[in-house]
């Protein structure tokens, strides 16, 4: 099955790549067809089975976003990259919030689809930009975006579960669940990847040998992604401050150490994604019905009315004025898990809960079909336009993608 989806993908990324469309986009668009939608070579269930893997993806992607956001980032653009996020992520959580409300007269659905709606997929976002190779303000914008919205959602998440709840079954409105234990999940994170990274630098200064250094990397990028899922924390946020604090307390050492890190990923990343379009159903486009047109369009226009007015408060570029809500459409991840969460929470629950549960993920199943495929363009699209594509960025396709 590795076989046929690896070279299945390579050769749809190729197909895309001339029709000068990310090539993402090729891996999920096999994904679907080798999927249960189509072939069923990868049945569902056996992408269930494979959550390891893809959890062993992600990681790898957090952990080479943070290498991307060194110091100077933050110096320069660390407040607006924060300010900027909370409001593009707060944007689509009270469009999508009101929009839904109105719609269905259901204040509990309309609080847990705004809230699911402020997360970005970073997976399918940032792929684009390694895949151009993309320099520039928008690109380091868009990085670090992708890589705090998680924390944004898993916030907003905790307090739409703690009012849907007392809405929907008369509890009462707890603050350690909505707020305190989603900010804890969010420091434990953060915490957990700086400890490791910081013990992890210590090592790194002394090991010259490459095959030793990946060894060693891989070990320590599954380490933190184990102790991650054990304590419930956020594995991307973790692999993310993994690799923050291996390049910036070890800012040489650490450059030979993404570079033999990224030299492993390009095969990961391309059975990721056709596993990612495997697990997406064609069959639930049309189910997805109005509510499903109106979160969309909710999202869409809540991110980039939000990027905009962040961005211009802030004085950011003009590119990232002007692009930045394009490329923060990928829906994935942590919506799609959130989503299942709340259905398993509400599962118990009286019929209002247990409808309420089951629109949410058929809502969020649907759209992040749409998004997926729509994503990956409109982000090169953005960074086209803000000219931080390289003028021949074909002579580093068949380079290894990473920072």
């Amino acid at each position: 099955m590795f076989g046929i989806a690896g070279l299945a993908g390579l050769l749809a990324g190729k197909v895309f790549q001339r029709l000068r469309i990310p090539r993402v986009v090729g891996y999920i668009v096999a994904g679907v067809v080798l999927g249960s939608s189509l072939l069923n070579v990868i049945p569902l269930q056996q992408v269930a089975d494979l959550a390891p893997f893809t959890d062993f993806a992600l990681a790898l992607i957090g952990f080479m976003i943070g290498g991307e956001l060194k110091r100077s980032v933050f110096e320069r653009f660390g407040k607006q990259m924060v300010l900027i996020m909370l409001a593009e992520g707060l944007a689509a959580f009270v469009l999508v919030g009101a929009l839904v409300t109105w719609l269905t007269g259901n204040l509990a659905l309309g609080l847990l689809l705004g809230a699911l709606s402020s997360a970005t997929a970073p997976a399918a976002t940032v792929d684009v930009l390694w895949e151009y190779r993309s320099r520039g303000p928008l690109t380091t914008t868009i990085l670090g975006i992708v890589a705090l919205d998680d924390a944004l959602a898993l916030i907003l998440y905790g307090f739409a579960m703690a009012f849907a709840s007392a809405l929907l079954e008369g509890r009462e409105v707890s603050l350690q669940t909505g707020l305190i234990r989603p900010l804890l999940e969010i420091l434990g994170a953060l915490a957990l990847g700086f400890g490791t990274g910081w013990l992890a630098t210590m090592v790194v200064r002394r090991l010259q040998d490459r095959d030793d250094l990946l060894a060693l990397l891989v070990a320590v990028i599954l380490l933190v992604a184990g102790l991650a899922d054990w304590c419930g924390l956020s594995l991307i946020l973790a692999e993310m401050a993994l690799g923050v604090a291996l390049t910036n307390l070890a800012p040489n050492s650490s450059r030979k150490a993404f570079e033999v890190v990224k030299g492993i990923t390009p095969p990961i990343y391309i059975l990721f994604f056709i596993l990612v379009g495997a697990r997406l159903q064609v069959g639930l486009l049309p189910q997805m019905g109005l509510l499903g047109l109106v979160y969309v369009f909710g999202r869409t226009a809540g991110k980039m009315a939000g990027s905009w007015l962040g961005a211009n408060a802030t004085h950011a570029d003009p590119a990232v004025r002007k692009y930045l809500g394009f490329a923060l459409f990928s829906q994935a991840g942590v919506a799609v898990g959130l989503a299942l969460a709340i259905a398993q929470q509400f599962h118990t629950g009286n019929a209002a809960a247990q409808e309420t549960g089951t629109l949410v993920v058929n809502v969020i199943a649907a759209t992040t079909f749409l998004v997926q495929i729509i994503g990956p363009p409109f982000v090169k699209f953005a960074i086209s336009r803000a000219g931080e594509i390289p003028t021949h960025p074909e002579s580093d396709h068949e380079e290894a993608r990473g920072p």
